[in-house]
């Protein structure tokens, strides 16, 4: 029996909720029509399976890692001036949040806190993208590529210590991270999203009913 990732499944499972309809709303929101949002998540998991290159001796590139940077990059600089810019900035905080965890947060599990960092990127990613302009775009791309950024910077970091082992860039499950992290921070951006536009819709209804039957009386 052939055991795929969990990246690959979930990428699987939103593609089927894609052709059943049941995400149109997020996709609208992110300026996506059904049969583009599948190309490109098929695109990523068959990623998954691409091999890593070698650049040095002592370094290598996961060719998969291309996949979700093209696809990030092509929401970022397909979109509108504003949300462009807003999306580079979400990048930088999510960057910057992602390093500091990596740095201050203990790796020795019981010591701590204990946090996956799929869900501190999304969830950094969520909170930069929801507070600047509630943009799911800028959470899927502030996600994707604030993970890899601070695998180059990790890679880079261990590259200056000399020591006698291969680096590759893209591996020990960051391809899974960034896949899970980027959908993972859309739906975070939804459901959040969602959250506070039902309770800001709750007090509205009722003054506006409270309105009608003043005037009925």
């Amino acid at each position: 029996m052939i055991s795929l990732p969990f990246s690959v499944v979930l990428l699987g499972i939103v593609v089927i909720l894609i052709f059943l309809g049941f995400a149109e709303r997020v996709l609208a929101r992110m300026r996506l029509s059904n049969v583009s949002a599948i190309v490109l998540l098929d695109l990523m998991a068959l990623a998954h399976f691409l091999p890593a290159t070698k650049i040095t001796q002592n370094l290598e590139f996961k060719l998969g890692i291309l996949v979700p940077l093209g696809v990030s990059l092509y929401l970022l600089f397909t979109t509108s001036p504003k949300e462009r810019n807003i999306g580079i900035l979400t990048i930088a905080l999510t960057t910057v949040a992602l390093w500091l965890s990596d740095v201050l947060l203990s790796i020795d599990p019981g010591e701590g806190f204990d946090l996956d960092p799929l869900y501190i990127g999304a969830v950094f990613a969520v909170i930069c993208a929801y507070l600047l302009d509630r943009s799911r775009r800028a959470a899927f791309i502030s996600a994707t590529l604030g993970i890899l950024l601070v695998d180059l910077i990790a890679a880079y970091r261990v590259s200056l210590m000399s020591l006698p082992q291969t680096i590759t860039i893209g591996g020990g499950g960051i391809f899974d991270s960034i896949v899970i992290g980027g959908i993972l921070a859309v739906l975070l951006t939804e459901a959040v999203g969602e959250v506070l536009e039902r309770i800001s819709r709750g007090p509205a209804k009722q003054t506006n009913q409270e309105g009608s039957d003043d005037s009925n009386d």
